[in-house]
């Protein structure tokens, strides 16, 4: 699986080999073309192998949340929901594969990407729709997918592009997490403009 997700996550879907996948885990091609039976099952075990335990991270820290007394903040479901490891680069090929899935073509991408996250992405769009009651449930969803494109662009690169040359600061993981906190909650916020 490790053997996959490096592959995946450098060459995307259409260039990674099941033969150099196999090459580099050591194994039998017959022996993997067995187990998964396609490149595409073999595709979709691995993005579930990535992404599982972030699911399951999410999910915990939100469950921990919603069992307190006191009703959640914005800014406490959305943590929840980003600090689940993305910026910790000792597993870069898991968190390059995730945000590679999303450059893979729609129609590959996207029924993997509601199949595996939907269910945890519904269960916190959910939560916060109870606390924004005044936003409307779709225009909730489109700036929770703009959270998500913001992720993204944090796992992929990892400081800001310098157009001027003025942003040279590097900052912590800590540090890149609050800032995309504080940019996604001032966005779930935001009044709706006329």
């Amino acid at each position: 699986m490790q053997a996959a997700v490096q592959l995946f996550a450098e060459n995307g879907f259409s260039s990674a080999s099941v033969r150099a996948i196999a090459d580099t885990a050591g194994v039998n091609l017959a022996a993997l073309n067995y187990h998964y039976g396609s490149k595409e099952n073999l595709f979709e075990a691995a993005f579930e192998h990535c992404a599982a335990p972030i699911n399951a991270r999410r999910i915990s820290q939100l469950d921990a949340l919603e069992a307190e007394p006191v009703t959640p903040t914005v800014e406490m479901i959305v943590r929840a929901f980003v600090d689940v490891g993305i910026t910790d680069h000792g597993d870069a090929a898991r968190s390059q594969f995730i945000a590679r899935i999303f450059v893979e073509p729609k129609s590959k991408s996207k029924p993997l990407l509601e199949q595996i996250f939907g269910p945890v992405v519904e269960r916190f769009v959910g939560s916060l729709q109870k606390i924004l009651p005044d936003i409307e449930a779709a225009d909730l969803e489109w700036r929770f997918h703009f959270l998500i494109g913001a992720m993204l662009q944090l796992i992929r690169i990892d400081s800001p592009l310098r157009f001027s040359g003025s942003c040279s600061s590097k900052l912590s993981a800590q540090r890149q997490i609050d800032e995309l906190v504080n940019f996604v909650v001032a966005g779930l916020c935001q009044e709706k403009s006329k």
